[in-house]
């Protein structure tokens, strides 16, 4: 039953970003590939499974993984340029990047709560490496369903490897495989076989800015489980990570405002 649940989650979790990315652009599908969806699955099926304590000492490390997440966006963002439309070479070096870091990150001494600022750290760097690349144009096509579903195949054949990987692996462990980009990944694909390069670079250059509410949620998940449970747990971390998401939209929303109104010409008197 709950090797069900875990499809049913990461199809749903999948489909609907390929949903989006179609009728709002890789820019926003970037930032709500921040929102916390795979994390959230992974997590609260290693609480379900082991226990909420499991899920909470892994949390930590979740953190250092969302850098090494961080790491794997910022390195196809920069690489993508370098290659041909269709080429799958940047893919395959942000893996590289993506496991490379996750080794590194996963033998340091325990870092502890102290993550969030390394994991905070790697999503501002990303961020002023890439602010000056100019965003590809975008133009919605609706993709072959057939595609879409195949790319949800994939995520959710993540969710149950990971979970199930995890019954195998310490915590420190478990926590990096956590933030592996569940959904953001097979979205990357998705884009990749639909429309070439240009728009995955769009979608990997903005999940920076959504990666603070996976912070938010690790963090909420990790101390909020032991006290509240996992059904309370989960639904404070889904408002906090919310709550995050919503203040970006509202900032960059009052931002191009104040940007349209400074680019209108002055009425001569």
């Amino acid at each position: 039953m709950l090797v069900l649940a875990k499809i049913l989650a990461a199809v749903i979790a999948v489909v609907g970003l390929a949903w989006l990315a179609e009728r709002v652009g890789p820019r926003w599908a970037g930032v709500l590939s921040g929102f916390p969806l795979g994390t959230a699955i992974v997590l609260l099926f290693y609480a379900l499974e082991q226990g909420p304590g499991f899920a909470a000492q892994a949390a930590p490390y979740g953190l250092l993984g969302l850098a090494a997440t961080t790491g794997f966006a910022l390195t196809f963002t920069l690489s993508a340029a370098r290659f041909g439309r269709r080429s799958l070479w940047p893919v395959l070096l942000a893996l590289a990047a993506l496991f490379g870091l996750a080794s590194l990150f996963q033998q340091l001494p325990p870092l502890g709560w102290w993550g969030a600022l390394v994991a905070l750290a790697a999503a501002l760097l990303a961020v002023a490496i890439t602010r000056r690349l100019p965003d590809p144009p975008f133009v919605a096509v609706r993709s072959g369903w057939g595609l879409v579903w195949a790319r949800a195949a994939l995520a959710a054949a993540l969710v149950v490897a990971i979970t199930a990987l995890a019954n195998t692996v310490p915590p420190a462990w478990a926590g990096v495989m956590a933030s592996f980009p569940i959904t953001l990944f097979p979205l990357m694909l998705l884009l990749q076989l639909s429309y070439g390069t240009a728009p995955v670079q769009t979608l990997t250059r903005h999940y920076p800015y959504g990666a603070g509410s996976l912070i938010i949620y690790t963090l909420a998940v990790g101390l909020g489980y032991p006290v509240l449970g996992i059904g309370l747990g989960t639904l404070a971390a889904f408002a906090l990570a919310g709550v995050y998401l919503t203040g970006y939209w509202w900032l960059s929303q009052r931002g191009q405002r104040r940007l349209q109104a400074t680019a209108q010409p002055v009425p001569d008197q």
